[in-house]
Order: structure tokens, then C-alpha cells, then sequence
């Protein structure tokens, strides 16, 4: 008998295209992310083989999303009436 070896949906490994896809970002646009620490969290299951829980890219995207929130992007209507 097998047994069902299935796993909440946050917890599914997705690869760098995938991620990327999703992001509506390029994959290069994601490994230099990696790269400097600022994607989402990365798990290497070897040598050239990332990949991301998508429960941590939701996370990483909340908490993109927060801190937004905060501050003015460049060029909102604010900067431009402190001139």
C-alpha cells in the first residue's frame, strides 16, 4: 500500500523559472536577488540546484508589500510639492 507522501502547498519547492514567473520577474533579475540577499529565501538541495518554499516567497512578497506602504516612491506627488 503506498502511502500519500503530499505536502501542504506552502511547503512545495519551486525552481528559480517558476519563482521568476511568478515574481513577473526574469530569472537573472532573481539570481541577482539571491545573490545580494534581498529574494525570498533560497534552499540549495545541491551544488547549482535552488530552490524556494512558496510559503517564503509569500512571505518575502507581504512583507515587500508592508513596506511600500511606508514610504514614498520617487517621483509621487509628494516630492514634487516640496520643491
Amino acid at each position: 500500500m503506498k502511502e500519500s507522501t503530499s505536502s501542504a502547498p506552502g511547503d512545495r519547492l519551486l525552481r528559480t523559472d517558476e519563482v521568476a514567473a511568478w515574481l513577473s520577474v526574469s530569472k537573472s533579475t532573481l539570481v541577482r536577488w539571491r545573490q545580494a540577499g534581498e529574494g525570498p529565501a533560497v534552499y540549495w538541495l545541491a551544488e547549482g540546484v535552488p530552490r524556494y518554499r512558496a510559503a517564503d516567497v509569500e512571505v518575502w512578497l507581504a512583507a515587500r508589500t508592508a513596506a511600500s506602504t511606508r514610504a514614498p516612491r520617487r517621483g509621487s506627488a509628494h516630492a514634487r510639492t516640496s520643491r
